[in-house]
């Protein structure tokens, strides 16, 4: 039997994977797990810092069903990449054939892991915010420009803040948005920043209270996305409701790990789950008023079913690509 495996660089990946795409693929896979068509350990993350090198890499397996997808996502953090000019984080998707376990490709993953986190909270937002006039971004890396780029293209937002301990980092975040339809303002303070925002998004690296509970305004919706702590405990304990993408792992990783360490947040304390609304067993917002904390903590089966699809298209396209016979 034939066992050849498709190389899926970079460049491939964006020529098949547009930007509707991920966000349509991100949605669906929701849906699906939803419903039970995911099969999707929660993440191990391996930290070789205790060896001596500086970098730490996620296994992120799934089974997606409606696409017969099955896949690995190998994702981390390594030190060594900014004096080599690489991004810190780098990522690849490994399929495999469900029923066979072949290898069927190789597969870039810094396109979609940017685009699957950005697309994330642009699905969230629309279900969750009762507003999204004026959004507020604390931090405004990559991934800040992903969200924002795919929020452009599910709501509607009138004004964008922007905090960041760094002012040329706001400067060069506005140049990517040369044709904006929203108005930038660069705030002195996260707190400038937050005061009357509908959203507030964290997405940064920190370990810190970015966003404080009096700032969060009746009916305001807060996004975190990072790895650690990036608001106050009141932020969470004071929410009205609670959202997350994936229970299992919202309790382990990011913004309530710790109150759940403390006892104060289990699984029973999350009152939206995404995947279980798109899949019509819950409702996402349901009072106009209400504060809701929401944490996105990221799920390698989107990664592997965006992987999947570039796979199909690549495949019904009949363009050549390297192959690699598993065999030899």
């Amino acid at each position: 039997m034939e066992q050849k495996a498709l190389i899926i660089g970079e460049e491939t990946v964006r020529r098949y994977l547009s930007v509707e795409d991920v966000i349509d693929i991100c949605e669906k896979t929701w849906r699906w797990y939803g419903e039970g068509n995911v099969v999707m350990p929660n993440k191990i993350t391996t930290d070789m810092s205790t060896l001596g090198v500086g970098g730490w890499f996620n296994s992120m397996p799934a089974y997606v069903k409606p696409l017969h997808t099955a896949g690995i996502k190998l994702v981390g953090g390594y030190d060594a990449n900014k004096a080599l000019g690489l991004p810190y984080i780098k990522a690849n998707v490994i399929l495999t054939d469900p029923e066979t376990g072949i290898l069927k490709a190789v597969v870039s993953g810094d396109y979609i892991n940017d685009m699957r986190t950005g697309a994330q909270p642009a699905i969230m937002v629309k279900m969750l915010a009762s507003s999204t006039d004026t959004v507020c971004f604390i931090g405004t890396g990559l991934m800040a420009y992903c969200s924002l780029l795919c929020m452009s293209k599910t709501v509607d937002i009138k004004e964008v803040r922007l905090c960041d301990i760094s002012d040329e980092a706001k400067d060069r975040f506005i140049a990517r948005f040369p044709d904006a339809p929203w108005r930038f303002v660069k705030c002195a303070s996260n707190e400038e920043g937050c005061r009357g925002a509908d959203v507030i998004i964290t997405v940064t690296n920190a370990n810190a209270d970015l966003v404080e509970e009096p700032w969060v305004k009746e009916g305001g919706l807060v996004m975190t996305m990072g790895s650690f702590r990036e608001t106050s405990f009141d932020v969470v304990r004071k929410a009205d409701k609670i959202a997350v993408d994936q229970v299992g792992q919202s309790l382990h990783r990011g913004n309530v790990k710790e109150l759940a360490e403390m006892g104060e947040i289990t699984a029973d304390s999350f009152d939206i789950i995404i995947p279980d609304v798109l899949a019509g067993k819950a409702e996402a917002r349901t009072n106009p008023k209400d504060r809701i904390y929401a944490q996105i903590i990221g799920t390698g089966m989107i990664d592997v079913a965006c992987a999947g699809v570039v796979l199909q298209k690549v495949l019904a396209s009949g363009e050549e690509l390297c192959k690699v016979d598993m065999t030899k």
